[in-house]
């Protein structure tokens, strides 16, 4: 099958003139402690300067990571999952979420969903579909989570008459989201959870709260909870 990317101008390692390398960039830095290549030295220098303050903070990385993968692989193969919306992608590393959605289960489909430029310009690496399934990348905002569901390619892409996972690794601390936040995400643009549909939110917090399943890190507590639209 056909992925969809939007056209953007030059080659694939052209950057858009939206990208300011002169400052840092959360996924840039991110990209840096998972060991990728996206990154500018002000992403590192910043890198460098928070993990000497919190020594934990590339394990952290890495981790979360490692967990991205446990959850989508436990979704596809244990609950039957094969469609996920995946909204603050960031850079394409090892095993994006199609890559091990679709090990278990070819026919996965599976949304990209980014606001950051750099991410648009990497997206190629994104949609790497097995020929059963599908993968998809728009630009958009966690924020606005209507135009996001109502995008003629969510919809092209994703049947939402069946379940699908709703992926919110690493954002979430970005972003200021009440307890029904993530209910309220799904009921918006006219689209209610249909049963068997799973969200998986992960952020980093600090100090730990009682929302969900906290496991405690030195300096940081990581959410790890996969709990159902119901």
């Amino acid at each position: 099958m056909e992925e969809i990317v939007p056209e953007l101008p030059g080659s694939d390692s052209d950057l858009p003139l939206e990208i300011d390398t002169s400052r840092p960039h959360p996924a840039r830095i991110y990209d840096y402690g998972l060991g990728g290549k996206n990154h500018f030295a002000v992403d590192r220098e910043v890198a460098e300067k928070a993990w000497a303050a919190m020594p934990t903070g590339r394990t952290a990385a890495r981790e979360n990571r490692a967990f991205l993968g446990r959850v989508v692989r436990y979704l596809a193969a244990e609950e039957g999952i094969r469609q996920f919306l995946d909204i603050g992608t960031g850079l394409p590393t090892t095993d994006n979420v199609h890559e091990v959605a679709q090990r278990v289960a070819p026919g996965s489909r599976i949304v990209y969903v980014d606001n950051d430029p750099l991410v648009l310009a990497h997206a190629r690496a994104l949609l790497t579909s097995s020929p059963d399934g599908r993968t998809a990348y728009i630009p958009a905002d966690l924020r606005d989570p209507a135009a996001i569901l109502s995008h003629p390619v969510t919809r092209e892409v994703l049947d939402f008459s069946r379940p699908v996972a709703l992926m919110l690794v690493a954002i979430l601390h970005f972003v200021v989201i009440s307890p029904t936040g993530l209910r309220r995400f799904a009921l918006s643009a006219g689209t209610r959870p249909r049963p068997g549909c799973q969200a998986c939110p992960a952020a980093a917090m600090a100090p730990a709260t009682s929302a969900g399943v906290v496991t405690q890190m030195p300096s940081m507590a990581v959410m790890a909870r996969s709990a159902s639209f119901t």
